[in-house]
């Protein structure tokens, strides 16, 4: 099972789009991480949420997510995917620099409703884009791979934000997202670049082989790989 598992690194690594994507993603699970984990003080003492209200705060959310999953793959279709992932993170760390800013339930839930709607258009089109660009039989474990990178951050952006609401308040909670979000935002910006948008000319029998030869995997692993039980790329990212 590690040495299957090792086979998903090793492509993650190689290939540049994907295996930066992922660094990405890890980077913005961190920031929503930490947010999550004092949003409901953050609602109640920065943005003034009444505590009656706060379920239609959080309704305004999804709304924001569900908004974003029904509209990615339009928005793919007419602009590409990398570059809607790129204009993604620029969106999102906007939004968040508002919630920052915000001091008032309406504004402050707009902003995060944004960014709810950037990670959901995020994790629909890494999945799409690692669907036509993974080998099949490899969509699992590099998936698995990315998948792990993404919830390797997240505990961690959970105790600093901890540690830093009990030391500063929680106020400083949200700088600190929307900066970690411009940081994700520099690095995807040259990483994924429309030219990486065509799948790769290798042939996908060719990948796996390559890997498992890195990996020292035995080919017979990948080649009698059950592609039909291979799963879509992970939703990493911005969420």
């Amino acid at each position: 099972m590690w040495r299957e598992a090792w086979v998903g690194v090793v492509w993650v690594g190689r290939d540049r789009v994907v295996g930066r994507a992922t660094g990405v993603g890890a980077i913005t699970n961190l920031a929503i991480s930490g947010l999550m984990a004092v949003l409901v003080l953050y609602a109640l003492d920065v943005l003034h949420v009444p505590e009656r209200a706060y379920g239609v705060f959080l309704a305004g959310v999804v709304l924001g997510g569900l908004a974003g999953a029904l509209g990615a793959g339009r928005l793919a279709a007419r602009y590409g995917t990398l570059p809607v992932l790129r204009l993604v993170l620029a969106g999102q760390t906007l939004a968040l620099v508002g919630f920052a800013l915000s001091r008032h339930p309406v504004p402050g839930g707009l902003a995060l409703a944004g960014l709810a709607a950037g990670t959901s258009v995020w994790n629909s089109l890494s999945a799409s884009y690692g669907q036509r660009h993974v080998p099949p039989a490899l969509l699992g474990r590099v998936g698995a791979a990315q998948r792990v990178a993404g919830l390797l951050t997240a505990p961690v952006g959970a105790a600093l934000a901890g540690l830093a609401g009990r030391a500063y308040g929680v106020a400083p909670v949200g700088w600190a997202a929307a900066a970690t979000f411009a940081l994700a935002t520099v690095v995807g910006w040259r990483a994924l670049r429309p030219a990486g948008d065509a799948p790769a000319d290798v042939p996908a029998a060719d990948v796996p082989a390559a890997d498992v030869a890195a990996a020292d995997v035995p080919a017979a692993d990948v080649a009698t790989a059950d592609v039909a039980a291979a799963e879509p790329a992970a939703r990493v990212g911005s969420g």
